[in-house]
């Protein structure tokens, strides 16, 4: 069991939700049709059927020990996780299958042709083989979800530090700028400014509450508002839009820092930043719409910020999220969705 946990850090699945009930189900029917296969050609209906009731059941008994398990489990080292589950589950199949074979000598008489030995362990092998498999793909699998957030991690500090630099000296100099006529104003920028920091300092992958991710996202806007003045026009429409929504931290303020650099900067008369929201059947959908320069072509930045705010949605969510972009003759619009789950304090 040493391979599995090489270079990982994490502990093996709880084994709890339905998800991962139900592959431990087609894990469980697909070995069986393997083992029927290769007692000689694909296995008679009877033997398929009472072969998968009691490999079904014995999975799902084993995955309710390693669920009510999860708990101490989860206080060892990540090696000793994994080998702890191994050997709960081949205890519990160990159990299961003396049970099972006691119960059909009773119940069934002649159903079993072989001893209790042999008949245990030949279930208790099995099961132990299936489940290093399964364990072993788990391992690889979380081993590659934690490169891909490392990943996701580096291109959010990246993109920190193209838009930081920038964002901090304008901040300063519009700061520097209040002192003298409006010292209120420019201590509320300043406390802004820290809060905007500080938010842009969390881990990229730990989910946040939408009302939290939104008044960030006033704050920066709030900041431009005082460096562009009249120049920028922001339309906030967001009641409808649920505040206990989980979302990735720094995922509105790249789109923001677009439409603000690309759509009111880049133009003389300014324009107007629109963010509106709303839930819409399982889904939360925020559009951010900026006016389009008479010059106004994509650069590498913007680009940048696109690609990876894509990335972290589909490492976070899957296909549940996207994130679409929309150009007609006056506006860009940036169509951010994301699946509609209640964040829970952890």
């Amino acid at each position: 069991m040493e391979s599995i946990d090489s270079g990982i850090g994490v502990h093996p699945p709880s084994f709890c939700s339905w998800r991962q009930l139900f592959a431990v189900i087609v894990i469980t029917e697909v070995s069986v049709i393997l083992i029927g296969v290769g007692r000689g050609g694909f296995p008679g209906w009877q033997w398929l059927g009472l072969a998968s009731l009691y490999a079904q059941w014995m999975a799902l008994f084993c995955a309710s020990g390693l669920c009510v398990s999860s708990g101490w489990t989860g206080r060892l080292t990540a090696r000793g996780a994994w080998i702890s589950s191994w050997l709960t589950v081949i205890f519990l199949a160990l159990a299961f299958s003396y049970a099972a074979w006691l119960a059909a000598r009773l119940a069934m008489p002649g159903w079993v042709e072989s001893g209790a030995g042999a008949f245990v362990f030949g279930s208790v092998f099995a099961v132990g083989l299936v489940a290093v498999v399964f364990f072993r793909y788990l391992a690889i699998r979380a081993r590659w979800r934690a490169e891909l957030i490392a990943q996701a991690e580096a291109r959010v500090q990246a993109l920190q530090a193209r838009i930081q630099p920038h964002f901090l000296f304008n901040s300063l100099n519009t700061i520097a700028s209040l002192i003298p006529a409006q010292p209120a104003s420019a201590e509320a920028a300043t406390l802004d400014l820290a809060d905007i920091f500080r938010g842009s300092m969390r881990r990229a992958d730990q989910l946040i509450p939408l009302a939290e991710e939104l008044q960030l996202a006033k704050r920066y806007l709030d900041m431009e508002k005082r460096r562009l003045g009249e120049r920028l026009e922001v339309e906030w429409r967001v009641d409808e839009l649920p505040p206990s929504a989980s979302v990735l931290p720094f995922i509105l303020q790249p789109l923001l820092e677009n439409a603000v650099g690309h759509g009111v900067q880049a133009r003389a008369d300014g324009g107007r930043v629109s963010i509106y929201g709303r839930s819409e059947g399982d889904q939360v959908v925020i559009t951010i719409g900026n006016p389009v320069a008479a010059e106004d072509r994509p650069s590498r930045g913007h680009g940048m910020a696109l690609r990876n705010i894509r990335e972290r949605l589909a490492l976070a969510f899957g296909g549940r999220a996207s994130l679409q972009t929309h150009r007609d003759k006056d506006r860009f619009y940036a169509v951010l969705s994301i699946p509609h789950v209640k964040h829970t304090d952890r």
